[in-house]
Formats: structure tokens, C-alpha cells, sequence
């Protein structure tokens, strides 16, 4: 089962995108993620859902949670990706991640995108398909938007699926911006809980595990990720012993 994935990124293996090699986190997104997910149409997004799916089965992946992104190309992007897995018949759980980077009307949709697939995913019932509510990570998302997605969630029986404390940045970033610590940013606008997925969790402290924990939150951990994106280690170790549940992307 892999907790945490972008199919979106599928194409990019061996891209040279022509750019200086980047020195930090934020330089990695803006000069390689944010360029490419703008590029996406509906078919790219169907085409990278093959790729990806197909790689994962013939790794004995059976499970995806995908946390997708084409600020261009965003009503239907989830169904599509569905329709795809329902063909392959890997079980897959998907959301669209929301956030302002690229303005409000694209915000918007993106929550829009999140509700309509979680209500239609809810109706299925062959249990191989789930929606989630798709946020970026906290320093992209404003006050606003996260109340905004907050009041969209109630009474759809789902959770989120956020990038939490990844690198370093975002925790500057909400300590100057909000001041307060990432995880007491989205327990305060009600994004944690025993449905939601708190992804990386590198940079949190004790009081953050805590609270993972008294919300039942899930974190999940990505090594390679982590490593290739130079963002440092998770505490999975004190995670773990603490009781918090944790699974692999």
C-alpha cells in the first residue's frame, strides 16, 4: 500500500528540464513541479495515470493514494485517473491538491474537484475507489482557503491528504506568517483526524507528535523522497513510540 504518491510527476523520470540545479526545497518546486503539473492536460494526466499504475502493479503494489496536481487542466482530473485505475483494477484512493499559488479562481476549482469526486466515490461500492480533500502544505494555502476547505468537508465523510513540515521553509514560513507551528495551524482550522493523512512530518516537534496523536491523524513517511529532495528525516522512530500510525509513500 502506498500512502502517498503523485502520478502526476510519472513523465518527469530522466526530464531535463534545462534549469540550474536547484539549491534548496522551494527552489526544486518552482523550478521543476510547478513548471511541469502547469503543463498537464486530461490526457497527460490519463497517461501518467497508466504509467504509474502499471509500475506499481508489477511491483506488488495493490493500494495507491494519489495527491494530484494540474492547475491548468483540474475539473475531471480525479475521474479520469479513476476511470483508469477502475480499468486496471488496482484499488486507489485520489484527491486534487488545493492551493493559491495560482490564484483563486484555480483554488476554487480545485475544491470543487475534491467534493464532486468524494461524493461520487462515496456511492461506489465496490470499495476500490476513495476520495480525499487534496491540500498543497500550509505555506501556500492561506487562512481563507483553508476555512474554505474546512467548511466544504462537513458531512462528506472523508479526510485530508496535506504535506506537512516537508522542508524547513514551511515551518518558517507558518511561524512567521501565523505564528504557530504547522500541525497547530491545521488542528486549529479541523484538517486532522483519524481520515487525514499528514504527509513527511519532517520538521515537527514533540508537542506536534502529540497532537497527531490525539487526533488519530496518520502520518505518512517518505524516505526517498526525503532524500532526494534534501528536506532531512522524519521522527518516525519517536512517532512510532508514540503510537502514532504511520505508513510508506
Amino acid at each position: 500500500i502506498n500512502t502517498h504518491h503523485h502520478i502526476y510527476s510519472a513523465f518527469a523520470r530522466g526530464m531535463d528540464n534545462k534549469e540550474e540545479a536547484a539549491e534548496n526545497f522551494n527552489e526544486i518546486l518552482e523550478r521543476l513541479w510547478w513548471k511541469l503539473d502547469k503543463k498537464l492536460t486530461l490526457q497527460d494526466t490519463k497517461y501518467s495515470a497508466y504509467a504509474t499504475y502499471i509500475d506499481c502493479i508489477k511491483n506488488g503494489v495493490t493500494t495507491v493514494f494519489d495527491h494530484h496536481a494540474s492547475p491548468m487542466s483540474i475539473t475531471n482530473s480525479l475521474f479520469t485517473i479513476g476511470e483508469v485505475a477502475k480499468e486496471l483494477g488496482i484499488r486507489t484512493s485520489l484527491c486534487y491538491e488545493v492551493s493559491d499559488r495560482d490564484g483563486l479562481s484555480i483554488a476554487n476549482e480545485g475544491i470543487n474537484e475534491n467534493v464532486n469526486f468524494i461524493k461520487y466515490a462515496n456511492k461506489d461500492e465496490s470499495d476500490m475507489i476513495k476520495g480525499l480533500f487534496g491540500l498543497h502544505a500550509s505555506f501556500t494555502l492561506s487562512n481563507d482557503t483553508l476555512e474554505k476547505c474546512a467548511k466544504e468537508m462537513q458531512g462528506l465523510n472523508s479526510g485530508f491528504h496535506v504535506h506537512v513540515a516537508e522542508g524547513i521553509s514551511d515551518l518558517h514560513h507558518s511561524i512567521k506568517h501565523n505564528g504557530k507551528r504547522i500541525v497547530e495551524r491545521l488542528f486549529d482550522y479541523k484538517i486532522l483526524g483519524e481520515k487525514s493523512l499528514a504527509v513527511h512530518c519532517v520538521h515537527i516537534n514533540n508537542r506536534e507528535m502529540d497532537i497527531l496523536k490525539a487526533t488519530n491523524t496518520n502520518v505518512v513517511n517518505n524516505p526517498e523522497s526525503n532524500m532526494g529532495n534534501a528536506v532531512g528525516c522524519a521522527p518516525v522512530l519517536e512517532m512510532l513510540n508514540k503510537g502514532i500510525n504511520i505508513g510508506m509513500g
